[in-house]
């Protein structure tokens, strides 16, 4: 038995000699308390209240013998649950995409066990965020929001969720890390994500990560573990990075992205078969501030040759050696802005090896 079981068992089982159980212990007065402790208490007390719990339910399907009509009234199941947090008033509740993926059906569980049927208002899969709204009997009360921009390791970190489907679960713990960059389910990376060890589980997905003033600093969004339980390695999306895709998805629906308009090689490809740093461009999309800005993308000759494209070696002041690189280069850039790039036109056609004919500044809008 852990502790935890342990302490369970001990509380349960009979006294010697008497058959009665044994009295729990009175819960301790503030007096008993540390500072410290009050201070956490208080924040998940404040906190719990703007937390929900969501379910994902689809349409039960299963194999069939025979050939036959869809059945209209089909039940629903439940095919995952995660966390949410409470965004404002009017009922909108943020979460993870991957929490709200697939579903046929969502409900919103509040602290007060209130239970909402849920739409999706809107989603950004490229960093796994989704924003729900819900009718609620009356205003909902949301979670005061902090800053990611100058975080610290060592910070103390709350995370609130319901991990596993239990009630409101609190673990404490420090910022690890920072500028931890994970691959999203779209393949593109979502870079300058917060490491803690304050313990996150299946379920804990789409709560919050709060500071010591119970301000949120991110959204929980995924764990590193060989497991798939906690290993002390939970990663958290920024809030800032948050707040401008909430912000866009509450307004307009949707995600507007900047993009250079280019489809970019696989990174082995670049760095294996052609042994160069740099992003290759494959192919570019007419009319997109690449192809206005004369940007070319990788073709074949009349007589079957490929003709290497352009390869992107620096983005908005910064060296590009990986699609990483360029990936980090315009999150910094708003819809609309140009993008200063370098690029180098590669030749091989005198079958002597790949070497570089050219070098241009290109400037691209996003």
């Amino acid at each position: 038995l852990g502790a935890s079981a342990a302490a369970t068992a001990a509380c349960s089982a009979p006294a010697a000699g008497k058959g009665a159980p044994l009295a729990a212990p009175p819960a301790p007065d503030d007096a008993e308390l540390s500072a410290d402790e009050l201070r956490t208490i208080g924040i998940f007390e404040r906190s719990c209240e703007s937390v929900v719990f969501i379910t994902n339910l689809r349409v039960a399907s299963g194999p069939s013998w025979f050939a036959a009509p869809p059945v209209l009234d089909s039940p629903s199941v439940p095919t995952g649950s995660g966390s949410g947090i409470v965004w404002d008033a009017r009922g909108h509740i943020v979460t993870n995409y991957h929490v709200v993926a697939g579903a046929t059906e969502l409900t919103v569980t509040m602290p007060s066990q209130d239970v909402y049927p849920a739409t999706v208002v809107g989603t950004d899969v490229d960093r796994d965020i989704a924003v729900l709204r819900v009718r609620p009997k009356q205003p909902l009360r949301p979670l005061p929001l902090g800053s990611s921009a100058r975080l610290r390791v060592g910070q103390t970190t709350l995370a609130i969720g319901c991990p596993f489907g239990l009630d409101f679960t609190l673990t404490t713990g420090v910022i690890s890390g920072l500028g931890r960059d994970i691959m999203g389910r779209t393949g593109r990376p979502i870079v300058g994500c917060i490491q803690t060890d304050a313990a996150l589980n299946p379920g804990s997905s789409g709560g919050p990560l709060l500071d010591s003033s119970g301000r949120v600093i991110g959204v929980n969004v995924a764990i590193l573990t060989m497991s798939g339980s906690s290993a002390g390695v939970g990663i958290s999306m920024p809030i800032d990075a948050v707040r401008q895709s909430v912000d866009q998805i509450i307004s307009r629906g949707h995600v507007l992205r900047p993009s250079l308009g280019v489809r970019m090689a696989p990174d082995d490809y670049v760095q294996r078969r052609l042994g160069v740093a740099g992003v290759l461009v494959f192919e570019v999309q007419p009319r997109s501030g690449a192809d206005v800005a004369g940007m070319r993308g990788t073709s074949r000759t009349r007589s079957g040759e490929l003709k290497l494209g352009d390869l992107i070696v620096r983005a908005g002041g910064k060296d590009v050696k990986t699609s990483l690189d360029l990936f980090k280069a315009m999150e910094a850039v708003q819809v609309g802005d140009s993008v200063e790039l370098e690029v180098v036109e590669l030749d091989d056609s005198d079958g002597l090896g790949l070497r570089e004919k050219g070098r241009r500044k290109l400037s691209v809008k996003a």
